[in-house]
């Protein structure tokens, strides 16, 4: 099946060198939005944006909730009476009917080419969800299986998050989505704690080296997205931003609090630069959050707590206050170096 391709709209253009001057728009991604800004224009195939498709994409959205939960409220009431091997062949058979529902999806709108134009939006969503679907299905059926097969059973969780981005990551490469990227982060998230307990010989693993390698999950995904790897930027910057300031934090659990402020403070300050780079409002949101949060955990730690509730709030509130006046002076500059 072929897919029509819509054509470029004079205004096109335009409106995208306008978006990319405002700074709602990354200048690098600009080739990709003028085919998304054309269909918007008017440019877009007769009935890209039909009722019909629109409640085509509702109705599949619905089909998939009445599956979802006719299969949850099965498990709940046959879950205990199945063997481990009819659970897991149960949970591999649900993945190779989305996989085979978001094969179909993809031939039907004409290949992986075809289904990551503008006009196949809802295919490609649909397709998205259902592969996403099945990396879940299918990381739990490893878990399961690994469970029982394996002593170690926390190296065990990390082997099955591993299944799920593998699968997570082809569905991308087919249907590239924010709920694809989604579920990778998921999956890589989760390899790291049990991947730490399950090497750890017994001992507790460092929160540090935890919270460091979190970080480091963050800093690829936000390297991934400049690259273009991750077609969704706005969501790549979210997500790697997100782990970035997670990863940071957790080392405040442990004996070293002083790593996890001073990794927050960093990631705050490394944010407030990437936002004078790319114009990006991720960027300035991770900056005000970075500093708001490190600043008064490690005043209030180095004090001893001596601040109590009221100064620490007064503290947390002049910190944002003053986060936000420097993500704002940040902001004019942005707008001050653009060109007239």
């Amino acid at each position: 099946m072929t897919t029509t391709q819509p054509q470029p709209h004079p205004r096109s253009r335009a409106v995208v060198a306008a978006l990319v001057d405002a700074g709602f728009l990354d200048p690098a991604r600009a080739a990709q939005a003028d085919p998304g800004v054309s269909c918007a224009l008017g440019a877009a195939p007769p009935g890209a944006g039909s009722l019909g498709r629109r409640m085509a994409e509702v109705a599949g959205y619905v089909g998939g909730a009445f599956v979802l939960g006719a299969g949850m409220l099965f498990f709940a009431n046959s879950w205990s009476d199945l063997s481990l091997g009819q659970r897991v062949g149960l949970l591999l058979v649900i993945s190779l009917v989305l996989v085979a529902a978001g094969g179909v999806l993809a031939a039907t709108a004409g290949g992986r080419a075809a289904l990551r134009s503008p006009s196949e939006a809802v295919r490609r969503r649909l397709t998205s969800v259902m592969l996403t679907g099945a990396a879940g299905s299918a990381a739990f059926g490893a878990g399961l299986l690994l469970g029982d097969r394996m002593d170690n059973q926390e190296l065990g969780v990390m082997l099955a998050a591993g299944v799920g981005l593998v699968v997570a990551l082809a569905g991308y490469l087919l249907a590239p989505t924010t709920v694809g990227q989604l579920g990778a982060a998921v999956a890589a998230f989760v390899m790291v704690p049990s991947g730490m307990s399950g090497l750890s010989s017994g001992d507790e693993f460092s929160a540090v080296l935890f919270g460091a390698i979190v970080l480091a999950i963050g800093v690829l995904w936000l390297l991934a997205t400049g690259g273009g790897l991750w077609q969704e930027v706005l969501s790549g910057r979210v997500i790697g931003l997100t782990l970035a300031l997670v990863g940071a934090q957790i080392p405040i659990v442990s004996e070293h609090e002083w790593v996890g402020y001073l990794l927050t403070g960093l990631v705050g300050v490394v944010a407030f630069g990437g936002y004078l780079v790319t114009r990006s409002w991720p960027y300035l949101t991770a900056g005000v959050i970075g500093l708001t949060v490190a600043v008064p955990e490690a005043v209030n730690d180095f004090s001893g707590g001596s601040f109590g509730a009221a100064g620490l709030l007064l503290l947390t509130g002049v910190t944002l206050l003053v986060a936000a006046l420097l993500g704002l002076r940040l902001r004019q500059e942005v707008k001050h170096q653009q060109p007239a």
